[in-house]
């Protein structure tokens, strides 16, 4: 069995890294399961709106988008998110800087004018974020709805039986 290497060797050793994605906090930008990313070394410190991949002192990584920038920190958070997080330069192992959308349309980070204006809006509408994640939620759970009350009736008529 070969040695598990960990995402901050394989950057260290090849400056890029590239794998599915894990988790819901970049939606709708990133999908679990169904984007591949891709990930480089930094050569430099990250600015506004760089998707940072960094390492928490648990050994877990997070891959958030970043809203400030300050002299010792970065003020990070998830596009599906609404708790900031503190994170520091040696924290950071990768930036994002290109994804396949469902492993077929690739997506420039870096170049793509799209996906720029996306960044900008997203982190601009933040203060909005709560209700547009409110809405999401209740709209989710309606289409979920009638399933609900399809399965309480089922149970409702077993029971009866």
């Amino acid at each position: 069995m070969p040695d598990m290497t960990s995402i901050k060797e394989i950057l260290d050793t090849y400056g890029k890294y590239s794998g599915l994605t894990s988790g819901t906090s970049m939606l709708p930008l990133l999908h679990q399961g169904k984007d591949t990313i891709i990930v480089v070394k930094p050569k430099e410190r990250l600015k506004k709106y760089d998707v940072a991949l960094y390492v928490t002192k648990q050994g877990k990584y997070i891959m958030h988008r970043v809203v400030e920038v300050h002299d010792d920190h970065y003020i990070i958070t998830g596009d599906n998110l609404l708790a900031k997080e503190y994170v520091t330069d040696d924290m950071i192992c990768g930036k994002l800087v290109g994804f396949y959308k469902n492993g077929k349309h690739f997506v420039d980070c870096e170049n793509s004018k799209a996906y720029k204006i996306y960044s900008k809006v997203w982190v601009a509408g933040k203060p909005l974020r709560p209700a547009l994640l409110f809405c999401r939620r209740g709209f989710n759970f309606a289409k979920r709805l009638p399933f609900i009350v399809i399965r309480k009736i089922k149970k409702t008529i077993k029971a009866d039986k």
